[in-house]
């Protein structure tokens, strides 16, 4: 075991708030405090895991031992793949972020039975996603880099205006990935609006901690 101490940036020494939304159309989204933006794509891994399930399906049809041993294999390879991933991914938004930043990224405790609720063909796909050890390893490598991490309610972020503050859940269109305010008028990409929402909570988190 080795032992390591790591200085990480104070409340003061903040200069770059960066706004983490994670989710199946992107893997992460993230702004920073220069409006600069990281998409982390999911299209593919998407493609991969339902390839992984019609595998799966085959196997479990047959019902033989060897078929049972090669599903265990099946299992172990899309674990590590999805680890691989999702290590690559929160590298990358670290390395975004950089130093003297502070990233705000959702509690996504109880993601599964939220995942549970969407439509049928995406539930497999939304439920079997290591969201939370993408969490996790972004927390790690952020402590590593001496960068603060702080996590949200995600509860409306998608839905909220960052303009005029209007939330509803007819802005948003998830299937065009599209957001407009029913209010001002505003409009982005949905996971844009995400992170801009997060970001915000962080500057929040900024003003109550150091007045």
């Amino acid at each position: 075991a080795v032992k390591k101490d790591i200085e990480t940036c104070k409340e003061q020494e903040v200069t770059n708030i960066v706004g983490i939304d994670v989710g199946m159309n992107f893997i992460a989204t993230a702004i920073d405090s220069s409006d600069k933006m990281l998409f982390i794509g999911g299209r593919h891994m998407k493609n991969t895991k339902a390839e992984y399930k019609r595998t799966r399906k085959s196997l479990q049809l047959r019902q033989t031992s060897s078929a049972r041993r090669r599903l265990k294999k099946i299992g172990d390879r899309e674990n590590r793949w999805q680890q691989d991933l999702n290590h690559k991914a929160a590298k990358a938004l670290v390395n975004f972020a950089g130093k003297n930043s502070l990233i705000v990224i959702e509690d996504l405790t109880g993601i599964r039975s939220a995942t549970e609720k969407v439509i049928r063909k995406n539930r497999s796909y939304s439920v079997s996603w290591a969201f939370l050890d993408l969490r996790n390893k972004i927390e790690y490598k952020a402590k590593l880099a001496g960068i603060q991490t702080i996590a949200v309610d995600p509860k409306y972020t998608s839905q909220q205006c960052p303009v005029c503050g209007h939330t509803e859940k007819t802005n948003r269109d998830k299937k065009a990935h599209r957001f407009c305010c029913k209010s001002c008028g505003y409009q982005s990409n949905d996971d844009r609006i995400g992170t801009i929402n997060l970001q915000q909570n962080g500057i929040e988190y900024r003003h109550a901690v150091s007045s």
